[in-house]
């Protein structure tokens, strides 16, 4: 045997006595049986073994079970990101005929891939009221597959009445898919409250650093897992190694990072209630939000995500408030070490553009001293109020110039 040939076939080093707190990271794409008939029944262990290095590696796997030890589920899938689990979820278990409910709560682009693709191969899509609670049942019938909840919505913060939409879609034969990402598990587990299955985008709280894209779908369904896990081999849906290794590690430090970060936004959200350039503060930990109550009765915590809208004097400089902040980057997505602002016209009717005519602003608390955060965020207010106040004092000279003209 050539001297390449012994190189390529040399055995990695013994991990014997090798004892390490990290998760190996497991790259791989072939994988190799130890004979034909071996090879030719490999999917026989497709859902709890390995085949292909797209369908599952160690590293992937192990982040799975982690997550189902979260949500005490029995299974987990994990995807390249929060949207194409949601994708997946949809398109495995919906088919032409078939009728989906969307909050209008929910992520944009969930909306979006429901009303323009799904329409598009016959599925036909309702959106409904995020505050509907019980009164879905009016929307189901014996076509309705799927409903689609968010909560809370993540711009404009709604909690969902869980129990009473799965026990309503429960009887008419549909099943729950709960975006969980505001929450996670650590704050909610929507399977306890009747979902039938849990997304949830690990980009965000489990990741946590802005450096990694992963999705996850939990459920304690065998068969509703069986069915996403092939569909998702057909469509070639897979995690790398290492992005799974970035989200393990991310798992060890998520219980503190959300504590700091939801501890953080609601000191924040509480002083912005009493400002003067503030309309309203959109955070369900708050005791007059419209959700408080549901979600004090479902949630065990609150994350670092909130939102508010600018008072009308104020609304015009949305874009000057922004701009002002130091600290707070400008950005989507949440869950990072880092605070963000995302401004943005939040879409959560029926017909189109929000109930909330006015543009939101978004934050993501990071891990900055609350102190910091709050006299940046009290900086760009008072740019802000010098915005105004240059508008109104424009606005009068302008007036006393048509007067003249007038006179």
């Amino acid at each position: 045997m050539k001297s390449e040939t012994r190189l390529l076939r040399a055995e990695p080093a013994s991990d014997e006595g090798f004892a390490s707190l990290a998760v190996p990271v497991t790259r791989a794409s072939t994988i190799v049986f130890p004979s034909s008939d071996a090879f030719e029944s490999r999917y026989e262990h497709f859902y709890d073994g390995y085949t292909y290095g797209l369908y599952g590696t160690p590293t992937s796997r192990t982040l799975e079970a982690r997550i189902s030890e979260l949500y005490a589920a029995d299974h987990c899938l994990c995807l390249p990101s929060g949207q194409s689990a949601t994708v997946l979820a949809l398109s495995a278990l919906l088919k032409a005929g078939d009728r989906v409910l969307v909050t209008t709560s929910a992520y944009g682009s969930t909306r979006t891939f429901c009303t323009e693709m799904l329409a598009a191969f016959g599925v036909e899509v309702a959106l409904y009221d995020p505050g509907v609670a019980s009164g879905i049942g009016a929307f189901l019938d014996d076509r309705t597959r799927m409903v689609v909840v968010e909560s809370p919505g993540s711009n404009t913060m709604e909690i969902q009445d869980i129990p009473a939409i799965a026990h309503a879609a429960h009887a008419w034969g549909g099943c729950v898919l709960a975006d969980n990402t505001w929450a996670s598990a650590l704050c909610c587990n929507p399977l306890d409250l009747g979902a039938d299955i849990a997304m949830e985008a690990l980009s965000k709280h489990a990741g946590g650093h802005a450096d990694v894209l992963l999705g996850a779908l939990v459920t304690r369904d065998e068969a509703l897992f069986r069915r996403m896990k092939d569909v998702s081999r057909l469509m070639g849906l897979g995690v790398s190694a290492d992005d799974a290794s970035l989200a393990l590690r991310g798992l060890q430090t998520m219980p503190l990072r959300i504590e700091r970060e939801g501890a953080s936004a609601l000191t924040l959200a509480q002083w912005l209630i009493a400002r003067p350039e503030i309309a309203r503060v959109l955070h369900p930990a708050l005791q007059g939000d419209p959700g408080h109550h549901l979600w004090k009765r479902d949630f065990r915590g609150a994350s670092g995500l909130f939102s508010i809208e600018l008072a009308p004097p104020y609304q015009e400089y949305t874009s000057a408030f922004v701009d002002a902040l130091r600290i707070f980057r400008i950005g989507a997505s949440w869950g990072s070490t880092h605070s963000i602002v995302t401004p943005q016209v939040p879409f959560n009717t029926i017909g189109g553009p929000a109930s909330i005519p006015r543009k939101l602003i978004r934050f993501s608390i990071g891990l900055e001293p609350v102190e910091d955060l709050q006299a940046d965020i009290e900086a760009a207010l008072a740019v802000l109020s010098a915005s105004t106040t240059h508008s109104v004092r424009k606005h009068v000279v302008e007036q006393r110039e048509l007067q003249k003209e007038e006179r």
